[in-house]
């Protein structure tokens, strides 16, 4: 149980290409435990330096630590794995989850071999335009497998798009083929096993994109009712979901809903921490103030 004599170290920044996200909710947490007396402190890990990482937080006798660097090097499981090594404790899911759930294509594997629904999909090795128009319709997703905060994802409607990934493809990341869901995207926040109300996501542009999730005042969340029985299956399927990668501690959960089927679209384990993002909103709704929150989620042990 933490106390406010606890020496707690936000982690924030990163060298990914959501390092100004997380420098938001790094920030915002710092400040909010600041100013509530904690004895906390803040590091900006700029490089992957495990060495320099250590140094830090072992002169300054940290007993936990609070990561949110959001992306490659913070969600991977690299940051986890040096803590681990480290041997200290932090809360959000350990190295091998955190591996498994940033990567989209692992992920879905886990959930189709335990009969969660997910779109289709398959990883991307130069097939054709016209090989994906007849497998998965006119319009489909292409994903960077490892890229958070709707980064790297192309809408495909005809060639003309398709032509415009192959101009903008990187060779050294991985992409991914997706299906296309016409149906309300939802999204589940989990704080140690207790899902907080789910909000509905109307994006302000085609999709969920990066300018949709940041920039557009045009994007709508809401909270909607649902019916109790597709409720239940929600409730099941989001902890189930959850607990086949392994993850634990908190984390956020993309979906669809049509109908009563849930269709799972990713995880995401370190998810946005500013006073505006989705879990402090889901949060808010269940009558948890923001500090709340952080402690709930600093609580290792639930």
């Amino acid at each position: 149980m933490i106390n406010k004599e606890t020496k707690i170290c936000i982690l924030g920044g990163g060298w990914s290409n959501e390092r100004e996200i997380s420098l938001k909710s790094s920030n915002d947490v710092y400040s909010c435990l600041r100013k509530n007396n904690h004895n906390v402190i803040y590091y900006d890990m700029v490089s992957d330096s495990a060495s320099k990482l250590e140094i830090f937080l072992k002169e300054n006798s940290v007993e936990l630590v609070f990561n949110l660097i959001h992306g490659e090097g913070g969600e991977d499981g690299t940051v986890q794995s040096y803590l681990d090594s480290f041997g200290i404790a932090y809360c959000g899911s350990g190295t091998e989850s955190s591996k498994i759930s940033f990567n989209k294509y692992q992920t879905k594997r886990i959930w189709s071999d335990n009969n969660l629904c997910t779109p289709d999909y398959e990883i991307y090795h130069s097939q054709s335009y016209d090989y994906f128009k007849e497998k998965y319709g006119t319009s489909f997703f292409i994903k960077d497998t490892c890229s958070g905060s709707s980064n790297n994802i192309f809408l495909i409607r005809d060639s003309s798009d398709y032509d415009d990934f192959i101009n903008k493809f990187d060779s050294d990341r991985e992409y991914m083929i997706e299906q296309k869901i016409i149906a309300d995207e939802y999204t589940a926040a989990i704080v140690h096993e207790h899902i907080f109300p789910i909000i509905r996501i109307t994006p302000g542009n085609i999709f969920y994109d990066y300018d949709a999730k940041y920039r557009s005042d045009l994007t709508k969340f809401t909270f909607p009712e649902i019916e109790q029985e597709t409720r239940d299956i929600l409730n099941n399927t989001i902890r189930k979901a959850y607990d086949v990668i392994g993850c634990s501690c908190w984390g956020r959960l993309d979906f669809f809903i049509k109908g009563k089927k849930i269709i799972l679209l990713e995880i995401n384990t370190i998810p946005g921490m500013t006073d505006h993002s989705l879990v402090p909103k889901a949060a808010k709704e269940k009558g948890i103030s923001y500090y709340q929150l952080i402690l709930k989620i600093l609580d290792i042990n639930g």
